[in-house]
């Protein structure tokens, strides 16, 4: 991994959960039927899972780093040089925007960051209650832990956040407590982390968290949040200097530079033992122990 040495600054590591320590888009396709089933809407079912699988594979206008507009059911776009590119929800330009889309209310819109994100903007556009959402959310998930749908584990990646000797392990998830929990026993892994933050609600939540981190001490260098949606797990560390990693399978459109990009679990099994070595490293070189190393002071 090249320019790496910073690895060796780093204190705390926050991981996502869902699309960062599994990789699975399998429950897109029952997520989308369950949301439809039973409405007015029943019907489109088999369009909309056909729009899904499009935005997952990049076939569609709309994609990962766009946001929906809820009000308007229309898609933005904004392009490197500022601008906003609308469509609709079919995919068709929309030429003429003006300037009433510069500056946007936030709960108007909502961020693809995910495939988790394709069904909640399907809702969105649907004008389904919360409560459907809420259920066919639940369901979906209960089916990963269970055959035929269950969904996969990375045990080299776990065994590699076990090894890693850091003053802070930290899983952080918008996922409800519940399913939060389900999933960390599930997959074995609640024990890796030093604190695990259930409907953290994030992005503002991330960065209430690295508030509180730099309160007690940490500099913002010896932070490094890992995570597949930018606009959680990401932006609010970059604007207050952390470190950032941006791990998804997907075409994103989103333009921001991360210090490092990732495709893999294998890829990120790899940056955490590196992060590991480099810390050895750089603790053999001071002649530090490793506890100490890492300790704030109070």
């Amino acid at each position: 991994m090249k320019n790496s040495s910073w690895l060796a600054e780093i204190k705390v590591i926050i991981f996502d959960m869902d699309g960062t320590l599994y990789q699975d888009d399998t429950f897109l396709e029952r997520y989308i039927r369950y949301l439809l089933e039973g409405t007015e809407h029943e019907a489109n079912t088999e369009s909309e899972v056909k729009t899904g699988n499009a935005i997952l594979t990049g076939e569609h206008p709309f994609g990962f780093g766009h946001f929906y507009h809820s009000r308007d059911h229309m898609i933005l776009s904004r392009l490197e040089d500022g601008s906003i590119k609308g469509y609709t929800w079919e995919g068709e330009a929309i030429e003429e925007l003006g300037k009433r889309y510069d500056s946007i209310p936030a709960p108007d819109l909502v961020h693809l960051g995910d495939p988790w994100g394709i069904a909640a903007v399907i809702s969105q556009h649907y004008n389904l209650p919360d409560d459907k959402l809420h259920h066919a959310f639940n369901r979906v998930r209960r089916e990963m832990l269970c055959a035929p749908h269950q969904l996969a584990t990375h045990r080299g990646l776990f065994q590699a956040i076990d090894e890693l000797d850091l003053s802070k392990r930290v899983l952080m998830t918008n996922t409800h407590l519940g399913s939060g929990i389900e999933f960390l026993n599930y997959m074995q892994i609640h024990h890796l982390f030093e604190e695990v933050l259930c409907g953290a609600e994030k992005p503002a939540g991330m960065e209430n968290y690295l508030s509180s981190l730099l309160k007690e001490g940490y500099g913002a260098h010896e932070i490094l949040s890992i995570g597949d949606n930018p606009w959680n797990d990401l932006y609010p560390v970059k604007r207050m200097g952390g470190r950032t990693c941006f791990i998804s399978p997907y075409v994103s459109h989103d333009t921001e530079n991360w210090d490092i990009r990732l495709t893999t679990l294998d890829e990120l099994e790899q940056l955490i033992r590196a992060v590991h070595d480099n810390k050895l490293r750089r603790r053999a070189t001071d002649g530090t122990n490793p506890t100490e190393a890492d300790q704030q002071e109070v």
